[in-house]
């Protein structure tokens, strides 16, 4: 959908005024216009925000959850298509907790750079490309017992 879609929003107030990423178009912007809810006791409650760049809503919840809230980790420049998709899939899913498949999608995202970068053999195991990364030098030492601990328990929820 278009700007101008999402910006037709009826009877918004001002609220006050918030900084924050939006979660849908990554920008991060200043709002003063939305929705608030108030509950019987007169209190401000929740305030719904109108993103001023794509004019989408954030939700934020009494003690400042937002919702959506914004990608996790930062944008990169040049990858390959199959890197970048993945990469920006396990970005969605740490966004919104879904952490087992942050997992999956982080080993995916190993064996696609072993075949890319590295040139390892397609269809081998996890462990063979993980091996392949270190013969080539992608590794750095203080990243193996991360590799480790992905290996574990990515092949426990894999194979449940």
């Amino acid at each position: 959908m278009d700007k101008l879609e999402w910006n037709k929003w009826m009877n918004e107030n001002d609220i006050p005024p918030k900084e924050y990423t939006c979660g849908y178009c990554g920008h991060l912007i200043a709002s003063n216009k939305g929705f608030f809810q108030q509950p019987n006791n007169g209190s401000t409650h929740s305030h719904l925000y109108i993103c001023t760049n794509c004019g989408r809503p954030t939700f934020f919840y009494k003690g400042g959850a937002q919702f959506p809230g914004p990608l996790i980790g930062r944008n990169i420049k040049h990858l390959p298509n199959d890197v970048e998709q993945v990469y920006n899939e396990m970005r969605e899913s740490m966004k919104s907790a879904s952490y087992t498949a942050v997992l999956l999608l982080g080993r995916k995202l190993i064996m696609h750079l072993a075949v890319d970068i590295a040139k390892s053999p397609e269809k081998a195991t996890f462990v063979e490309y993980i091996e392949h990364l270190k013969k080539s030098n992608y590794i750095p030492p203080q990243a193996e017992s991360w590799l480790e601990f992905m290996r574990k328990q990515g092949g426990d929820k894999n194979h449940q």
